[in-house]
């Protein structure tokens, strides 16, 4: 079994510095020591050198290291109840007061299934056509598997119950087939999404955005890079954009909470203050 030592962490840090010029300093040391030891273990990478050495002389690497080092949502209409509180208290009333196209931000796609939910959801209150939406990942490879509509089959029987108690208007099964050991989603939903590779460091974000979708991930992050990435976020936004964090997540310190009003906090729900 691999066991990654401090140092191993701290010299590994170093070369995906190098790389990539960005610190996994900033992100939670237990969280990320867990998942570069599923990484090393996933691709038969026994040392820390070794896996130093892949990084460094490999260019496909990085990319497949940025896709298994972000931590995929695990299911579809996870927290039924925001999916119930975006039909039915906001995007309706949000989207048709809009002039133009209304425009919502998802920066962390992994695995697809908050932008499948969003966008069934849109599908279903015939708001699809309204709305843009911007998709952005670390990974092409994880931008290349949600175009192609794969999904965990193992993740299907939560995320069926989610969406029934979310009260959608159908099945969810309409939405997908099975082939084997995976799930298909239907693509035609997403095919006016605009994917976008975002830097690691955030620097190329959309702007302007009337809504960010940024859901359990600032819980891997260290406090001081929690702050720096909702001020990212906040510069993000439009003029009393919403930004939706995890149930479990808040806006991180006094002075981002300045520049943020809570609007529903068992869904922590925030908007920019003007």
């Amino acid at each position: 079994m691999i066991e990654l030592g401090i140092v191993d962490i701290r010299e590994i840090n170093k070369a995906i510095k190098s790389v990539c010029n960005f610190d996994f300093a900033n992100y939670a040391l237990t969280s990320f020591k867990q998942r570069l030891e599923r990484i090393m273990k996933l691709y038969n990478i026994g040392t820390a050198d070794s896996f130093i050495i892949k990084l460094q002389n490999e260019p496909d690497f990085l990319d497949i290291f940025l896709y298994e080092i972000s931590v995929p949502s695990t299911e579809m209409f996870r927290d039924p109840s925001l999916w119930r509180w975006l039909r039915e208290e906001f995007l309706p009333q949000s989207v048709q007061r809009n002039i133009g196209k209304f425009k919502i931000w998802l920066p962390q796609c992994v695995s697809g299934g908050e932008l499948f939910s969003l966008v069934i959801l849109l599908k279903e209150i015939d708001l699809l056509n309204n709305v843009q939406i911007i998709a952005t990942s670390f990974s092409d490879k994880s931008i290349e598997f949600i175009r192609n509509g794969y999904y965990d089959l193992k993740k299907i029987e939560v995320s069926d119950e989610n969406y029934r108690r979310f009260n959608g208007s159908r099945e969810l099964s309409a939405y997908y087939k099975t082939d084997r050991n995976m799930a298909l989603r239907d693509t035609s939903l997403i095919e006016d999404v605009e994917f976008k590779k975002l830097s690691i460091n955030f620097d190329n974000a959309p702007y302007n955005n009337k809504l960010i979708l940024f859901r359990n991930n600032l819980i891997y992050f260290n406090p001081s890079y929690q702050d720096r990435v909702v001020s990212m976020l906040y510069q993000s936004l439009s003029v009393s954009g919403y930004l939706i964090l995890g149930i479990r997540e808040r806006i991180p310190s006094i002075s981002a909470s300045r520049e943020f009003e809570l609007v529903n906090e068992t869904e922590s729900i925030f908007r920019r203050k003007s």
